[in-house]
């Protein structure tokens, strides 16, 4: 199946904004990093004692951690803004609200790149801990992209049906 124009044009409008808002995001953080560690020289922020990298270090695993629970607690909030919209499927039913990349692809037909824009939680990864760690989607997200992307639960049903998954 060929794509029209006006879906080419979208995939490259959408392409570009995702490349923008990692630019601005990575800025920012720049921007961040650079003031803590100003800070830091300037003797603030430092505990007794603590050298300067030891201070860098505690704040940089302090911001991740917030930074991490700011994107859990807003995405938690739109997935129960979202769960009047959106009726579960079967197999949802008393799932965990996190999943698999492959277990989203298959189960949402959502590509790669769709979920490279989804929120994701990095886990050790339980087949062997020296492996890369093993990523998590928030399932309501993909559900809400997948739904999206095929017009409704029906939509997605029979997306699904043809594929033959």
């Amino acid at each position: 199946m060929a794509l029209t124009e006006e879906q080419k044009e979208r995939i490259k409008q959408n392409r570009e904004r995702a490349l923008r808002i990692k630019k601005e995001r990575m800025e920012r953080l720049a921007k961040e990093d650079a003031d803590k560690k100003r800070k830091l020289n300037q003797g603030g922020g430092g505990r007794e004692g603590e050298t300067l990298q030891a201070a860098t270090v505690r704040n940089e695993d302090v911001v991740r951690t917030s930074n991490k629970k700011q994107k859990l607690q807003a995405a938690k909030k739109q997935q129960e803004e979202e769960k009047d919209d959106l009726e579960l499927e079967e197999f949802e039913v008393g799932a965990s609200e996190w999943i698999t990349k492959s277990e989203a692809m298959k189960m949402y037909c959502v590509p790669q790149g769709t979920l490279a824009v989804c929120q994701v939680e990095e886990r050790p990864n339980p087949h062997h801990a020296s492996w890369k760690p093993m990523k998590l989607y928030l399932r309501s997200q993909v559900r809400q992209k997948g739904r999206k992307r095929f017009g409704g639960l029906e939509g997605l049903m029979e997306e699904a049906k043809a594929i033959g998954k």
